[in-house]
């Protein structure tokens, strides 16, 4: 996987904070039910017709489909793997932070991850997945890509206070992974957000911890 970002729009005053399309640089291809392709960002299914992505995905479009379990892109049995689509019933954006949910119209047979607002302590391991680009420019890999980073508690202090920081040598998240999960000993701790300038492998990459209490609520 290169970087996770999916979406065109800059997220940060910063330059080399860019929140788009993100795939996974130096990641390996994994298969989990629970990942979500919802335009051209990622989603972890977190309800039985709930999604949790990125804000800025959705701030210019409104897709209509949502696919979980996608695994190998353009092809019409997925790898063998089982995949399920779904319809897009709305998508309500966070008021304030990177975050969106996606209500569905029907439940999707997979199960769904519980959700995390633990407190990491500094090199903490932290998986991400996506489809973005394995390298910049490149192009989005053919399937599902997964990686695994550290948690940086001095770069997560200087950032913004909804923003964990994580990165590891020869890896990253790139466009087209923008929205996907960032996972914590199993659960979902935050969600892509922003990369690097050029992905650059071993950079802190941005992921946007959720907001439990704005997902209960609405949800």
């Amino acid at each position: 996987m290169k970087k996770l970002i999916l979406a065109s729009a800059l997220l940060a005053s910063c330059g080399t904070e860019q929140a788009s399309d993100l795939d996974i640089v130096g990641g390996s291809k994994v298969y989990r039910s629970w990942y979500g392709r919802v335009g051209g960002c990622g989603s972890t299914l977190i309800a039985k017709r709930w999604a949790v992505s990125a804000k800025h995905c959705f701030t210019r479009s409104n897709p209509k489909k949502a696919v979980f379990g996608l695994y190998k892109r353009n092809d019409p049995n997925n790898g063998g793997k089982p995949k399920h689509e779904v319809d897009v019933k709305r998508i309500i954006l966070h008021p304030k932070i990177d975050l969106a949910l996606i209500e569905l119209k029907t439940n999707v047979k997979f199960t769904p991850r519980k959700l995390s607002n633990a407190r990491l302590s500094n090199g903490e391991k932290l998986h991400a997945f996506g489809f973005g680009q394995t390298s910049h420019p490149g192009r989005a890999p053919e399937f599902l890509q997964g990686a695994v980073f550290r948690f940086n508690a001095k770069a997560t202090a200087n950032a913004r206070p909804e923003i964990i920081r994580a990165g590891a040598p020869g890896k990253a998240i790139c466009f087209g992974d923008s929205g996907g999960p960032l996972m914590y000993q199993g659960r979902l701790i935050a969600t892509s957000t922003f990369t690097v300038s050029k992905c650059q492998p071993g950079g802190m990459m941005g992921f946007t911890r959720l907001d439990v209490n704005w997902i209960r609520k609405n949800i």
